[in-house]
């Protein structure tokens, strides 16, 4: 089967298809549009989803799998207020979310950029607070011998270990009931880049499923330094790395105000 299949009887030779492929495989001919490199298609579907009489097919993203787009139900107001009320959450009740809760949400994340189409992050969710609690101490080693070898993190990391051993105060895994990391292959150097994507659907999608998260930057930088204790703790493969980890849970307080930010710093160039 051919990678891009034309309805000669649909085709109206807009050439649209053509423009917007990103990987410029597609040119447009008497005939209509045809692939000049199979290999080169990273299946992202623009050609698919954005041809205007459903002409074109895609072997790597059919056209009979495709959703079409109705008018979006929010306004940009409904959405401007949304996105504002979005706030990290360090504060979680010690009831644990239901598995296929975590699923649904995490499934979100399927839908965000990535380099190249690349995708390929998969996620292990550790729920075992005693887990949750050597990962933290794992990470405070791993900051302690930050600040043995002069970091440039080393000063920071000295008042973060302080609040965590001397004032007891979990500042590293908040407690959280469940810590969730993200992982990808070592050969994927945009691995970090494709986490940060899925991390903001995540984040953003929660909230409606009644759910906090935030980042876990502490632990998140000790994965992606590769931490070999941790990476053994988790039993990470050999060739994939972490590139993240989020804490999720249900929050323990409701905030009622939305928050001002630095004002807007922008440029424009002519």
């Amino acid at each position: 089967m051919e990678l891009i299949n034309v309805n000669q009887d649909k085709c109206i030779k807009c050439g649209i298809c053509a423009e917007v492929c990103p990987s410029c495989i597609l040119e447009m001919t008497t005939e209509g549009p045809m692939c000049n490199w199979d290999r080169g298609c990273m299946a992202c579907g623009h050609c698919v989803a954005i041809c205007p009489t459903g002409a074109l097919d895609n072997r790597r993203c059919p056209l009979h799998e495709q959703e079409a787009i109705t008018t979006p139900v929010l306004s940009n107001e409904d959405i401007y207020y949304f996105l504002r009320q979005r706030r990290s959450i360090r504060n979680f009740k010690p009831q644990k979310v239901a598995e296929e809760e975590i699923v649904k949400l995490f499934d979100i994340a399927r839908y965000a950029p990535t380099a190249g189409n690349s995708q390929g992050l998969y996620y292990i969710v550790v729920s075992d607070e005693n887990v949750i609690k050597k990962i933290a101490d794992l990470t405070a080693e791993w900051m302690a011998e930050q600040i043995e070898s002069d970091s440039l993190n080393s000063r920071y990391f000295k008042k973060i270990l302080h609040t965590y051993h001397e004032r007891g105060i979990d500042i590293i895994a908040r407690k959280t009931p469940h810590l969730v990391f993200a992982c990808a292959r070592k050969l994927n150097t945009t691995g970090v880049s494709n986490c940060e994507q899925a991390w903001a659907y995540v984040e953003l999608y929660a909230p409606t499923l009644g759910l906090g998260s935030t980042i876990a930057g502490f632990i998140q930088a000790c994965g992606i330094a590769n931490y070999e204790p941790l990476r053994e703790l988790l039993n990470i493969p050999v060739k994939q790395q972490i590139v993240g980890a989020l804490m999720l849970g249900y929050p323990k307080y409701k905030y009622k105000r939305l928050v001002d930010r630095q004002h807007l710093k922008i440029e424009f160039h002519s």
